[in-house]
């Protein structure tokens, strides 16, 4: 009879044991997977960081934008956002924008140009050679682009201000050191409270 009992009691001890193991093991496994699930968001929002920064250092179209808005003798607003207004004195056509605007700097606010490796003598030698072209074409269009004589320096004035600064990007290559560098320190903001968070685990620094 007692031997029942015994045997009763050391099954009900068994498979309460059983039981609390099944619940540690759960929670080990309810950890695991939050680390994880929390690893992997930590890089999501890396990865979206990067493709911002990569959009707001290389996305120059809106540069060119302006270019164009201010040849067509758009104004800044308080708002710093560039409007026409109905007494706008263009200092071109919409031709010479197509025909020599456009594909002139487009090539100095492309990804691969401003990615590049180049010396300051190339850069200086490749304004040079595209100023001297849109000098020339205007020059000989000048009726043909709507472009009055007294003109000519504002509007190349106008193109420098957004070629030079593009185009200086390509220095030493300077673009992919700094995306290098912003790049680790987005990786260093995340990493940061993770090893803090290890830390309180840990029991170390509290």
């Amino acid at each position: 009879m007692f031997d029942n009992i015994i045997g009763r009691d050391k099954r009900a001890e068994r498979i309460q044991q059983e039981s609390e193991q099944r619940q540690i093991n759960f929670g080990r496994e309810q950890n695991a997977y939050s680390q994880n699930a929390a690893t992997d968001q930590i890089d999501i929002a890396i990865q979206e960081s990067k493709s911002d920064l990569i959009k707001w250092q290389q996305d120059l179209d809106a540069e060119l934008f302006e270019l164009v808005l201010q040849l067509k003798g758009a104004k800044k607003g308080e708002d710093g956002l560039y409007y026409i207004p109905e007494d706008a004195e263009p200092l071109c056509n919409d031709l010479f924008i197509t025909d020599v605007v456009v594909p002139q700097c487009k090539p100095f606010i492309a990804r691969y140009f401003i990615n590049s490796n180049l010396d300051e003598t190339r850069i200086l030698n490749a304004l040079m050679e595209t100023c001297n072209d849109i000098a020339d074409l205007m020059a000989d269009g000048f009726d043909l682009y709507g472009i009055q004589f007294i003109k000519f320096d504002d509007i190349i004035r106008i193109i420098k201000n957004v070629l030079i600064p593009s185009a200086f990007r390509a220095l030493n290559g300077w673009t992919k050191k700094t995306d290098s560098t912003n790049f680790r320190r987005i990786e260093s903001s995340y990493d940061a409270p993770q090893q803090n968070n290890r830390r309180k685990i840990l029991g170390i620094g509290q």
